[in-house]
């Protein structure tokens, strides 16, 4: 009796640990041109973005660990040169989705300053560019 009480108690621990998150969650609204994280700040651990395209256009969710985004290198385009950040910077990134959808990635982050963006650049009709980036897509997020 005593074995089927004490497997019963490790089931019970097993599915309480496997429904706990286990860190912060953030949703993050995307629309043109606003990266709207909810809450703004978490806590350092696992940390996971649940991005939300509330836009009309297709978007994607950059995390960069920077203190501003001034600090970020821009091409001619408007476009963040993801490959000219510094070592260490780019954390990861949900890739780009539709309009209406919802993607979501769990990240480890240490207490600091990121920068949350979309880096989409489309080419126009007339052959000029729109990045998603200059167009007021970025947001600071803190991390304690």
């Amino acid at each position: 009796m005593r074995y089927v009480v004490l497997v019963l108690i490790m089931a019970l621990a097993l599915i309480a640990g496997a429904c706990s998150s286990g860190g912060d969650t953030v949703e993050v609204g995307l629309s043109e041109w606003v990266v709207q994280p909810d809450p703004s700040s978490a806590s350092s651990g696992e940390i996971t973005f649940e991005a939300n395209n509330v836009g009309a256009e297709v978007h994607e969710l950059v995390i960069v660990k920077a203190n501003s985004a001034a600090d970020l290198p821009v091409d001619a385009n408007g476009k963040v040169d993801e490959d000219a950040l510094p070592a260490g910077a780019f954390i990861g990134e949900i890739e780009e989705f539709a309009a209406g959808g919802s993607e979501s990635a769990t990240f480890d982050l240490e207490a600091g300053t990121y920068i949350l963006f979309c880096n989409i650049l489309e080419e126009e009709p007339d052959g000029s560019f729109e990045s998603h980036y200059q167009e007021g897509m970025v947001t600071t997020f803190t991390v304690n």
